[in-house]
């Protein structure tokens, strides 16, 4: 009787493991919502002479969630941030951030488009836009109108 009584507890762990390893292996493989909740320009007005930042903020489905990596083009005003986010194995929701740098831009107006994929599908999940404007320098604004002042009283 005893070494039934054993080998029934036996059964029951592995029952019990089991269910675990599927309730696991379904949550892993269950869709993952990754959603852009916003983006911040940092300096909010940039001068054409700063380095700006893009912060940006969002929540996966799975935790832990993070961008692996990115990729960031420039075609004249349009830009584009694609976010490489993985996310964990366990279904809760997690938030993530992200800061991207980049080098200063002529002054003009931007749009920015953010778009976050899921790392292990490879597929879009979100996007997200926002429209900047980068300032001259006021120094550079200065400087032009005194060489235009200086070119107008060469002509008189």
């Amino acid at each position: 009787m005893k070494a039934q009584k054993t080998l029934w507890r036996g059964k029951g762990t592995t029952i019990v493991f089991m269910v675990f390893t599927v309730l696991f292996m379904f949550s892993h493989q269950s869709y993952s919502a990754i959603l852009i909740n916003d983006v911040d320009v940092i300096p909010s007005q940039p001068l054409d002479i700063e380095v700006i930042t893009f912060e940006i903020y969002g929540e996966a489905g799975h935790t832990p969630s993070w961008v692996e990596y990115d990729q960031f083009t420039q075609v004249e005003t349009f830009l584009r941030l694609d976010m490489y986010v993985d996310t964990g194995h366990f279904a809760a929701i997690s938030e993530w951030t992200y800061s991207k740098d980049i080098s200063p831009l002529s002054a003009d107006t931007y749009t920015l488009e953010v778009r976050a994929f899921d790392y292990q599908l490879d597929t879009l999940q979100d996007t997200y836009t926002v429209d900047f404007t980068v300032v001259p320098e006021p120094a550079t604004v200065l400087l032009l109108g005194f060489g235009g002042l200086l070119l107008r009283k060469h002509r008189k």
